[in-house]
């Protein structure tokens, strides 16, 4: 008779365990789906090309799993879209990875380099602490080591990255990946990557469609 109240007991532990874990998903997807897909900021719209930013950084290694996703979903951005990242600069070493992102960009390099630095930093635990070390990097992949440590170097890229980081600030933005949809549209990543594309596509079709009666 014990052995078969324990059994009984399990049983209803287990039940019960089971019911929880149930109301928690169920809790936990309606908060999921509850969160505001976006955010408008109170500007009146663009005109004439659409431009969806990304704001991320090769030391966050969430950006790196949602680049994946990225490189797909760019590739089926209709006409009158254009897609573009922007290397963060708040600490030191970001803003010396924006430099080179942004060197990189102007070398027409960005390709044969953009995944290596994200398994170099995030692979490896390499971290590139000089100019020169990027330099020595990137050199032969696209672009010479000279041309490139000139380029990450100059004036003008020091101040592409310092309007890159200011308007990432005046966007009201803390974290990374973000995306911003033709600077008025501020998604909310925590809806999930996936959704945060597809809410962005919605979006996207929205603004062409304004356009397109304009």
């Amino acid at each position: 008779m014990a052995k078969r109240k324990d059994n009984i007991t399990e049983i209803r532990t287990g039940i019960l365990a089971a019911v929880g874990a149930l109301i928690l998903l169920v809790v936990g997807l309606g908060l999921y789906y509850s969160l505001e897909p976006y955010f408008a900021l109170d500007k009146p719209d663009g005109t004439g090309t659409i431009e969806v930013v990304e704001y991320f950084s090769y030391e966050c290694p969430h950006c790196r799993r949602f680049d994946d996703l990225v490189d797909g979903w760019e590739s089926a951005l209709p006409d009158g879209v254009v897609f573009k990242r922007v290397h963060v600069a708040y600490s030191s070493s970001n803003r010396l990875l924006a430099k080179a992102h942004r060197a990189l960009l102007r070398h027409d390099a960005i390709e044969a380099n953009h995944r290596r630095l994200f398994r170099a930093i995030q692979d490896r635990n390499r971290r590139f602490a000089t100019p020169t070390a990027l330099a020595q990097f990137v050199d032969g992949f696209g672009v010479d080591q000279e041309a490139f440590l000139q380029t990450l170097t100059s004036p003008r890229t020091a101040r592409e990255v310092g309007a890159g980081e200011r308007r990432f600030v005046a966007l009201g933005l803390t974290s990374v990946p973000a995306l911003v949809v033709d600077d008025k549209y501020l998604i909310n990543m925590d809806i999930g990557r996936k959704r945060a594309l597809a809410v962005t596509d919605d979006l996207v079709e929205e603004l062409l469609a304004k356009r397109s009666h304009d």
